[in-house]
């Protein structure tokens, strides 16, 4: 069935922004792999201009800012690593008057799809609940229409991200997360037959992935990964932190919606913020694998042609030297971070490989010629399979909620 393209551009509020955040434990070793000069992690990009033609969509009654609570990476509550601090017990003390703030820019992507990408210099403050970022009551999912191109007010898109954080533990994220294609299953569906014209079917299990129709299930891989993530992230915090000479913390986030598609949206583990100027930095992406957890990472590099890194001139280098691992092009993962970047709007991440006995730091850059070619891709499925499947649903809801006359 051939679905019309929507064209819908609206605007929700606008709004302050910037966040911090900040990280903990510790495990063994660590490899921290660079191909460039770890200054260059702190570049500073110019805003893209938004699209001045916005339609605007209340998400309340009149309009006031809010300032927010804490809330820390979960790893941050345990002590260690010179990066590390300890979140403040002191109530900040009521204020009559706006104190001006300054604001650093983040790496933004400035290739990213058009001109008018917004990769925003400005983010709610890593203490602000939902309804400090912007006015009124809290977005609610049914105000962002699903439609192929759209565009969203960065305001709305942060406080979205403020309400979904602590992600999977969060019924909100789910909620948020619903009907959209996030990150961690583009590549599967970028690479589907349904998209290249070699099936008429979409697989029915890609589809509950994206409208939240399939079960969620916990394997004990899964398990694993979430109970090291805050041990991974502590390492991180301590190895970014020498390398880059000033320390740097790691900010719990939620869900980022794509301001121009908003059928596409991320959930980093984490945005990596200097600490002392809260400047974002870029993405953060752990990896804790369950089949290596005793392994170092180089033997699984050597030994698994499956596992996400190669070790770069393996036959070249001086074995003496501590191997520079890269994350294959091919691989799940790649296209995971490429999203996140996207829609953050960051232009690098850092990739942690997490095992008992090494953890390893693998810089990834935005590659916008990828992602284009990637992203028309997962247009073609939203488009052709998930639509038809939810625009039904979506009117039948509609007319359930509209009262008689």
């Amino acid at each position: 069935m051939s679905q019309r393209l929507f064209k819908t551009q609206f605007h929700i509020c606008s709004c302050p922004d910037p966040q911090k955040r900040q990280e903990p434990k510790a495990p063994s070793s660590g490899t921290f792999c660079s191909d460039r000069p770890v200054t260059h992690l702190a570049d500073q990009t110019n805003m893209q201009k938004q699209n001045p033609k916005q339609v605007s969509l209340q998400t309340g009654p009149t309009q006031k800012s809010i300032l927010p609570q804490v809330r820390y990476h979960p790893s941050i509550q345990a002590a260690g690593g010179g990066a590390s601090a300890k979140p403040s017990s002191q109530k900040p003390k009521p204020s009559t008057a706006r104190r001006p703030r300054t604001r650093t820019k983040p790496d933004t992507v400035q290739e990213n799809q058009d001109s008018n990408r917004a990769g925003s210099a400005v983010r709610p403050e890593p203490d602000k609940d939902v309804n400090s970022v912007g006015d009124g009551a809290p977005p609610r999912p049914e105000q962002v229409p699903l439609v192929i191109s759209a565009h969203l007010d960065r305001c709305l898109v942060d406080r979205v991200e403020v309400l979904t954080r602590g992600q999977s533990t969060n019924p909100a994220w789910f909620t948020w997360r619903k009907n959209r294609i996030t990150a961690s299953v583009a590549h599967r569906i970028a690479h589907c037959r349904f998209v290249h014209g070699k099936s008429k079917a979409p697989p029915l299990s890609y589809l509950a992935a994206v409208t939240g129709d399939g079960p969620r299930v916990q394997t004990r891989a899964m398990s694993w990964g979430i109970k090291m993530e805050s041990e991974a992230v502590r390492r991180y915090q301590t190895l970014k932190t020498a390398a880059l000479g000033r320390p740097v913390l790691v900010q719990d986030c939620g869900l980022f919606i794509d301001t121009r598609r908003p059928w596409l949206a991320a959930s980093p583990d984490g945005i990596v913020t200097d600490r002392r100027t809260g400047q974002w930095l870029l993405c953060l992406e752990v990896k804790c694998p369950f089949k290596h957890r005793d392994r170092r990472v180089e033997d699984a590099c050597r030994d698994d042609p499956a596992f996400c890194l190669q070790i770069e001139d393996e036959d070249g280098r001086n074995h003496r030297e501590p191997p520079v691992y890269r994350l294959k092009t091919s691989h799940s993962y790649f296209t995971q971070i490429q999203c996140q970047l996207a829609v953050t709007g960051l232009k690098r991440a850092d990739l942690v490989v997490f095992t008992l006995k090494e953890t390893a730091v693998v810089p990834v850059t935005f590659d916008p010629e990828l992602w284009d070619e990637t992203v028309s891709k997962l247009e073609v499925f939203y488009r052709d399979a998930v639509l038809p499947h939810v625009q039904p649903k979506t009117q039948q809801d509609a007319a359930a909620r509209r009262p008689e006359l």
